[in-house]
């Protein structure tokens, strides 16, 4: 039995569909957060969404029999959908992007209208196209790391799904206040604030706790925010006094950073306003402080620790510089 074989016009076809499916998923996967966030005051929903990508794939269909593209420029219909999503896929669309899209789609339109002759394969000078949008969409849409861990953050924390949310960028070292407090949000929530705070970045600059559902807070859960902030600015004086009013300092329920913190102003306060003691953190500590100590140079020896010790409050309290 002799298989059919898929005429050149039908290989076109496949090749740039596929460019598109491939386009509206990585689309959806990465980009409808930002664009429920980025347009929440217009309404926009996940269905607004779903109708973008609808119009997104029928756009290509319906202008490739409307400009009766030849084979070897029939991806050019794709070109206005492709870079049509990336312009909306954006926190704050500003002139370059709105300028670069432009040009991009002028010179589409173009080339759609005159068709020049080509002398190479169908496929390439398609999958060529393809490429070239590709990658300017690429560069005008938003794929900045930072956005999307904050726009993921808000969803999942919004949604109560708090463990799911402290997985977000957990490799990323780039934080800011936003991406912060919402960790926050959601440590504070399953009662890990004391505990697990200091395994994510601190920011340069406001790094406090701000948690905007505060007044609905239990004072259980406001203890913890007000003892964090006191360590945030490096207060262990006063974290000091106000610890014993909250917790049970020779509890072993007590946070792990406290405990930490405990350690650290018994070692450097010449005449502290408690006792405390707890072999295993001061052991930790002394050989943090060993390491610390090996290096030649600040810088050398802040990376080296960051690499043992970047989940303890020993290293935040020696390494991270408050700002001014």
């Amino acid at each position: 039995m002799k298989i059919p074989t898929i005429n050149l016009r039908h290989q076109i076809q496949m090749l740039c569909w596929g460019f598109l499916f491939m386009g509206i998923i990585g689309y959806w996967s990465f980009q409808h957060l930002l664009i429920l966030n980025s347009y929440s005051y217009l309404g926009v929903s996940n269905l607004t969404i779903v109708c973008l990508l609808i119009i997104a794939t029928l756009l290509p269909y319906s202008l490739a029999r409307r400009c009766r593209l030849g084979n070897e420029w029939y991806a050019l219909a794709f070109c206005p959908s492709m870079l049509g999503l990336s312009v909306i896929a954006n926190q704050h669309i500003g002139a370059a992007t709105i300028i670069t899209a432009a040009l991009a789609l002028t010179v589409c339109i173009v080339l759609a209208v005159k068709q020049p002759a080509l002398r190479c394969h169908p496929v390439n000078s398609n999958l060529t196209i393809l490429i070239v949008v590709s990658i300017i969409s690429l560069c005008i849409t938003d794929t900045d790391e930072l956005t999307h861990n904050r726009n993921k953050l808000q969803h999942l924390v919004a949604a109560g799904k708090y463990e799911d949310a402290l997985r977000v960028g957990t490799s990323s070292t780039a934080t800011d206040s936003s991406v912060f407090n919402l960790r926050a949000t959601a440590l504070n929530h399953i009662h890990q604030l004391g505990s697990r705070l200091f395994n994510y970045p601190v920011p340069q600059s406001n790094s406090y706790i701000a948690i905007s559902s505060a007044p609905r807070l239990s004072a259980a859960d406001t203890r913890d925010i007000t003892l964090c902030n006191l360590l945030l600015s490096k207060d262990l004086s006063t974290f000091s006094k106000v610890l014993p009013q909250l917790y049970n300092i020779n509890s072993d329920t007590l946070p792990l950073h406290y405990k930490e913190a405990l350690v650290i102003y018994m070692s450097r306060s010449t005449n502290p306003s408690l006792s405390y003691a707890n072999t295993l953190i001061e052991t930790n500590y002394a050989d943090f402080m060993a390491e610390k100590k090996k290096y030649p140079t600040a810088s050398e020896s802040k990376s080296k620790c960051y690499n043992l010790y970047g989940g303890t409050y020993f290293w935040y309290y020696h390494f991270h510089q408050l700002s001014k």
